[in-house]
This record gives C-alpha cells, sequence and structure tokens, in this order.
C-alpha cells in the first residue's frame, strides 16, 4: 500500500517537471508515468515559496494580502520547513532510484513537498479570485488568468456552513448556492448529520423534510482576512432518497435559506450544474474544487506530527475560502465501499476537509459544476459524488442541471 501511495506520489513530481511546471497539462498524465529527475531543484522550489509564503526571500510584495506571518511564527515555520526537508531529501532520492520502499514520514513529506511545490496548491480567495502574486501560482497562471471570471462567479455562490455565530475555527462544511429564487443551497447529508449529532442543532423531521428548528446559518462572504459576513440562516434541509453518509447513500442534501441580516442579499446561483457522463468517465480536461478546507484531522507519520508542518507551512489558514486544482483519479465504484457506483475520485488538495465543496470543470466553458466532493485522504484519493448518478435523486428536491 506504501509503495503504491509512493507511486502515485512520484508520477505526479515528474508529470510537473516534464510539462515545465505543474501545468494544466498534467491532469492527464497516466498514474505512476515516471520519477523526477532533479531533486535538487524541486527542494530549492519549495523552499523559496515557502519562504516568500511567510514574507522571507519573497519579500513584502511577493506575499499575497493576509498571507504573511509575523516574526513571532518564523521559529515554529522554520522548525517545519526543516522538519520537511529533512524527511523529503531521502524520500526523493530513493524514489529517483525508483526505491518507492517509503517509510510513513517520507510518504508524509512527499505529500506536503507536492501541495507546496504547486503540483496540487490550495489557493486563497480574494474577492473569488487568486492573488497572482501569490507564491504558489507558478506555472498555473495561465490556467488561473483564463478562468478568473468563472472561478469568481462559482466561488461567489460557495459558502461556509456553520454554527450560528460560526468562523474559521468553528465551522461545519462548505454548500453552493444553486438556485437563487428558491433559496436552495446543495451540501452533505453527512454535514447535516454533523450539525445534528455534533453540533446539537435541532431539527424534525416533516414528511420527507427536515425541519431546522436551532440556529443554523451559511457564509458566502468568508473568505481569509475578511471581516465582513454575508450571512443567511438555514431553515429546511431536503433530503435525497436514499440519503447517507460517505459511500453510505447518496451524500447530499440540500438547504433553503431565509435573510438573517438586513440588507444582505444573496449571490448569484451556480449555473450549470452538469450531469453529463463525460464527467463521470475521466473525459474532462479540468476539475477544481471550491470550498473551505479545514486543517489536517489525524498525524500519518512515525515520529514527526505532519498537523504541525502542514499548518505551520500554510500560515495556519484553515476554514476559509480556497480553490484546489487537481485532476481525475478513479471512475464509478472504484472504491470497494462504492457500492451504488456513485463516486469518482480525484486528487485535489483539501487538507482533509471541504465537505460538500463543489467540483467544477474550471477551465471548461461556463465551468460547470459537475460533482459533490464528501470525503478521503489529499493526493491519495478523495471522493465525489457524481451528479450523472445523482441527478434523478437531486433533481426533484429543486436542484437545476443544465
Amino acid at each position: 500500500m506504501h509503495e503504491q501511495r509512493a507511486k502515485l506520489l512520484a508520477g505526479i513530481l515528474a508529470a510537473s517537471e516534464t510539462t515545465g511546471g505543474p501545468r494544466a497539462e498534467c491532469l492527464s498524465m497516466a498514474e505512476g508515468a515516471g520519477v523526477p529527475s532533479d531533486s535538487n531543484a524541486i527542494l530549492d522550489r519549495v523552499t523559496a515559496q515557502l519562504e516568500a509564503l511567510s514574507g522571507g526571500s519573497g519579500g513584502g510584495d511577493a506575499v499575497p494580502p493576509g498571507t504573511g506571518t509575523c516574526a513571532a511564527d518564523e521559529p515554529a515555520r522554520k522548525r517545519a520547513l526543516d522538519l520537511l526537508l529533512a524527511h523529503a531529501e531521502p524520500a526523493l532520492q530513493k524514489i529517483k532510484s525508483r526505491d518507492f520502499s517509503l517509510g510513513p514520514d517520507e510518504l508524509c513529506a512527499m505529500e506536503a513537498i507536492i501541495i507546496a511545490d504547486g503540483s496540487r496548491p490550495s489557493f486563497l480567495l480574494s474577492g473569488g479570485r487568486v492573488a497572482m502574486h501569490d507564491p504558489f501560482v507558478g506555472e498555473w497562471e495561465g490556467s488561473l488568468v483564463a478562468s478568473r471570471d468563472a472561478v469568481e462567479r462559482v466561488a461567489k455562490a460557495v459558502g461556509r456552513i456553520q454554527p450560528v455565530g460560526g468562523n474559521a475555527s468553528y465551522y461545519i462544511g462548505s454548500g453552493t448556492l444553486v438556485d437563487r429564487t428558491e433559496r436552495l443551497v446543495l451540501t452533505n447529508f453527512h454535514v447535516i448529520e454533523q450539525a445534528r449529532t455534533l453540533h446539537g442543532i435541532a431539527m424534525h423531521d416533516d414528511g420527507g423534510r427536515l425541519v431546522v428548528e436551532g440556529d443554523f446559518e451559511i457564509d458566502f462572504a468568508a473568505e481569509s482576512g475578511v471581516l465582513d459576513t454575508r450571512r443567511f440562516r438555514i431553515t429546511e434541509v431536503r433530503l435525497p432518497e436514499g440519503a447517507g453518509a460517505v459511500f453510505g447513500g447518496i451524500d447530499a442534501a440540500v438547504c433553503r435559506l431565509e435573510p438573517l441580516d438586513d440588507g444582505v442579499t444573496l449571490p448569484d446561483a451556480v449555473r450549470p450544474l452538469s450531469p453529463s457522463a463525460q464527467y463521470a468517465t475521466g473525459e474532462i480536461s479540468s476539475m477544481a474544487l471550491i470550498g473551505f478546507p479545514g486543517e489536517p484531522a489525524k498525524d500519518k507519520g512515525d515520529k514527526v506530527d505532519w498537523n504541525f508542518v502542514i499548518a505551520e507551512l500554510f500560515g495556519r489558514r484553515f476554514g476559509v475560502k480556497r480553490l484546489a486544482p487537481g485532476r481525475f483519479r478513479h471512475g464509478l465504484g472504484t472504491h470497494p465501499l462504492d457500492t451504488g457506483k456513485r463516486a469518482i475520485g480525484h486528487d485535489a488538495t483539501t487538507f482533509g476537509g471541504a465537505s460538500g465543496a463543489l467540483v467544477v470543470a474550471w477551465l471548461d466553458d461556463g465551468a460547470p459544476g459537475f460533482a459533490l466532493h464528501f470525503g478521503g485522504e489529499t493526493v491519495e484519493s478523495n471522493y465525489a459524488l457524481s451528479f450523472a448518478k445523482a441527478r434523478a435523486v437531486l433533481e426533484p428536491l429543486g436542484v437545476p442541471f443544465g
């Protein structure tokens, strides 16, 4: 299992290297296509980008607004970078010689490298856009420019689902406005279940729908460093036939909203949502998630606390709106628990969160949303509910498709 994962990570780095950088072309590379040839160049690139992120070598102008760290944070950030490099260097040397017998800490270091070198970045959004001087932009610049308007349009419709008064450190998941007139938001069934069971938000069943009695909301602002909110109350939850968490059923729910703050209007809804089969078979040319990834939830290493490393290297900015490009990995029914053959696999960076994030074809005309992210593991494989399989049960709940 470890060797298979090591080959996957090596293949991602090799594809980025052979295309001259982590461009969109690497989204279609064959799994396990090769190994990177220049480990020193990878480490140099990672070091430079992480220093720029913290205001080091990149200087003040190189740091996106709200992403720099203060001097008091630097000892922890330097320790995290040192830990990363100490385990990444031997790991890269091993895979260069096609030795994929990496230990747990080496595997975690490789995963962090792929996020940090820009192969699978997670971009902070400001006003629905990625700052082009973000240190992780690199070879993604062309794709980000080409998709700028489409990403901004979709991002404005994506909100953070949370208990009343929630924030970046106290929230439940992501949701996307799919019908502005009816005020309908699409999210995961398990996000609603967590609201009930973990956060104690009262709801009662009323003939196939849940009436929300407690305080439950969505905030469509929720970007890094943004003080303003754009909140609406969730008053009703519609559940599809066969609803269930993760692979246990249709992991989707439709929330109906009511105004919460005076003078606040809804953004435009995401259109179109696509049930096309091409987005469930790997024919897609592009994919990205827009949502609210959370801090890594578990430590997979042996001697190193990789939660600490990832958090420090990425400025401890979780629970705010991000764009994460990736590629298609698995077709319907690939996971052994996906007996309903409803889920596709992808490798976008989610930091172990982002439940309910919309998966969009961000480089295609109109940037159609075609799946709903519900879980998995960053880089190794995440899973999303395909609209090609879920349309029949989502349309009766008011979800429109193109």
